[in-house]
């Protein structure tokens, strides 16, 4: 196994190699242990006894001789050779000691369970160090701060997570999970338990000291005994690491299904640029997941229900376009739940007017149409489905209603067969659902589920996924390279008329202009049609129009002489070192758009594109892409906002929404040739009508350090 070099400590080689004995040892300790249920240190013995571990147990403990069925030894000086890892459970100053003992006794590999370290300050950032000299020895150390690690089909589970303490509330299983929350970590397997799934291994990263996540996800797709890896996402302490992780996944098509939590907007520098406003820290990381190809879920629910979606389907080489439908024996559910795939964006087609000719010719008193009504005559559902299938829907959402348990017993059987019969993606949905009936439907290859709009959500974000895999795969195969552009190297704001200048270099149009000194007589700018815009210039101020920079619609020579003295006068007093007002043509047509680039400290940049001007807050509807992208991609997360609708032909009147994305896969690309580009905002942007491309007639540029 090979797993990513961070630049750390733990990227040593033989931190690599000693991985495996966090999740594959054959003998381990545990430092600290107790008999005393209500102290963490009794949580490790207590679950591994009721999984049945299958290696060697040894604890230490000085006040006993044995402890829960295993040896208690005086000391670590005391313990048997060959422990492979070992699970510390005491406070943090004893910890490090223990922790040096244990590698001078041949350990290679750690749990660090207590707090106290880097977390704290003071005296915890020197237990860092002391662990991270023994990391320089090639011993992997998973936390300080963490809830432990799992093998959960070995019984192994040096952790203190709660959910391992319940009778048969974990069972092995396929799928892999790592959480940056320890506490959470048992949120999620309960939620995918409640989904009848069982569970491989898992990691709570703790702080990260040496082993990030990067190295854990890493490990689990090499891993053969993992189909599936869950994760819990709060932060990305090592981008390089992580991203190359995720590259990972992809080549060997190992799905990732990732929750991200803290949609904090912190770190951003928001006051120069609607730009920033729009991208935080959250829902850039959402943007780079995806990019990556990252199942991405909003909720726990959602997130479990994704993960049972892969595990009990085969979605592998799939590129054709969800094409679901609805059967229910329930009218009223099969509406309510078209309803809710509407609003999610999910709109369901009609039958063809061949299936819909087969439908009408049933004994049914049904509309030919997707929901589709049983209405009660259950012996048809065979053949409902079947004529469905046949039509090329690949997707069945079929509503269970409360029933007789005989005819529930027909139905199942129904459904049961109609997935043997080819209905691959038959989804079953039920107001209640049993131990036993879930075992069935499982059992038979099919997910039952009473949570219709986590089921929604999730077939929602694999189509998403899927969609997306298909563009990237579409990508030429060498990126354009970007324009050769000079940027200032000062680092601060740009002003406007510079700023035009450059993007104008991108291949963005900008309106007719003239730049002229301020404090003296107006300049010519007869060649200029009117009306005009006139702008004080200044590479202090980001918002003009708060210091009587802005005049608009200036048409008469009286207006422009008014302005231009009023300007000039507000000019020198907001910046006495500003010199310059720019005049230029006033464009009156096109759809306001915003599109720019935010340099995130995490993801690096990002592209924001969507509705401009009024509109950004009125729809709130933008998409932030992370270069490179192809502009086939940028356009078709802009279809699908509410403002990709207006630009793509509603009532009857459409702009070009292929320039406006050709614009943003440029700004990608300038972005990431770019490295000093702290942002860059248009705004507005005019989306022409029809193929008559965009005019930017706003625009900032923010240089870096």
């Amino acid at each position: 196994m090979t797993l990513i070099d961070a630049g750390r400590p733990a990227a040593a080689p033989s931190v690599r190699d000693a991985m495996h004995l966090l999740f594959e040892p054959r003998s381990i300790a545990i430092i600290g242990a107790t008999a005393d249920p209500t102290k963490l240190g009794s949580s490790p013995l207590t679950a591994m006894n009721m999984l049945g571990f299958d290696g060697t147990i040894s604890v230490v403990n000085p006040r006993h001789s044995e402890l829960m069925g295993h040896i208690a030894y005086a000391s670590i000086d005391a313990l048997p050779d060959g422990i492979d890892v070992a699970m510390i459970v005491l406070p943090a100053a004893a910890a490090v000691d223990a922790a040096e003992a244990l590698v001078a006794r041949g350990v290679r590999a750690l749990v660090v369970i207590p707090q106290g370290f880097g977390e704290a300050g003071g005296d915890g950032l020197l237990r860092d160090e002391r662990l991270l000299a023994l990391a320089a020895q090639g011993v992997a150390i998973t936390g300080p701060n963490t809830n432990g690690i799992t093998n959960v089909a070995r019984g192994l589970a040096m952790s203190v997570g709660p959910i391992f303490l319940y009778p048969d509330a974990v069972k092995p299983g396929r799928i892999g999970v790592v959480s940056q929350s320890g506490a959470m970590v048992s949120s999620i397997l309960s939620r995918l338990g409640q989904c009848g799934l069982g569970i491989g291994k898992t990691a709570t990263c703790g702080n990260e000291l040496v082993l990030n996540v990067a190295h854990y996800l890493d490990y689990l797709i090499d891993d053969p005994a993992t189909d599936v890896i869950v994760l819990y996402l709060e932060t990305i302490r090592d981008m390089p690491a992580f991203r190359a992780a995720l590259a990972r996944a992809r080549e060997a098509k190992k799905p990732i299904v990732a929750i991200k939590v803290g949609e904090s907007e912190s770190g951003q520098k928001a006051t120069l640029s609607h730009t920033g406003a729009i991208a935080g820290s959250y829902r850039n990381t959402i943007a780079f997941l995806e990019n990556e190809g990252v199942y991405v879920a909003d909720d726990l629910e959602t997130l479990a229900t994704i993960a049972e979606c892969l595990a009990r389907y085969d979605w592998s080489d799939d590129d054709a376009p969800a094409r679901p439908f609805i059967a229910s024996i329930s009218g009223g559910f099969a509406a309510q739940t078209a309803d809710v795939m509407a609003r999610l964006g999910m709109p369901l087609q009609d039958p063809t007017e061949k299936g819909a000719a087969e439908l009408s010719a049933l004994p049914t008193q049904s509309h030919p149409v997707n929901p589709y009504d049983i209405a009660a005559q259950n012996p048809l559902i065979p053949r409902i489905i079947e004529i469905f299938r046949e039509d090329g829907f690949n997707q069945l959402l079929f509503g269970l209603v409360m029933l007789k348990p005989e005819i529930n017993e027909q139905v199942a059987a129904m459904l049961v067969e109609a997935k043997k019969n080819g209905m691959d993606r038959l989804f079953a949905i039920s107001p209640q659902v049993s131990a036993a009936e879930r075992k069935r439907f499982n059992d038979a290859g099919i997910l039952l589920t009473d949570n219709s709009p986590a089921l929604l959500k999730a077939l929602k974000a694999i189509e998403r996924h899927r969609a997306a895999a298909a563009l990237r795969a579409a990508r030429p195969a060498e990126t354009l390279a970007a324009p050769d552009i000079t940027l200032p190297t000062t680092p601060g704001l740009v002003d406007e008329a510079r700023s035009k200048g450059l993007i104008e270099k991108v291949g963005i149009r900008v309106p007719q202009s003239v730049v002229l000194p301020a404090g003296a007589p107006i300049g010519d700018h007869g060649h200029l049609q009117r009306p005009l815009v006139m702008k004080g210039l200044s590479d202090k101020i980001a918002h003009k129009s708060e210091y009587g920079l802005v005049a608009l619609s200036l048409r008469s020579d009286a207006e422009i002489a008014d302005a231009w003295n009023e300007i000039s006068t507000a000019l020198a007093k907001a910046d006495p070192n500003a010199d310059s007002i720019l005049i230029e043509e006033m464009i009156g047509s096109g759809l306001e758009a915003i599109l720019g680039v935010q340099r995130d400290v995490t993801v690096g940049p990002v592209v924001v594109l969507g509705a401009g001007g009024i509109l950004v807050e009125l729809l709130d509807d933008a998409v932030i892409l992370v270069p490179p992208f192809s502009a086939q991609e940028a356009k078709a997360a802009l279809t699908n906002t509410r403002f990709g609708k207006l630009l793509t032909g509603y009532r009857g009147k459409r702009y070009d929404i292929d320039a406006l994305a050709e614009a943003a896969a440029m700004l990608g690309r300038v972005a990431l040739a770019n490295p000093t580009l702290e942002s860059l905002d248009v705004n507005p942007v005019l989306v022409q009508p029809d193929d008559g491309g965009v005019i930017a007639v706003d625009a900032k540029v923010v240089i870096g350090e």
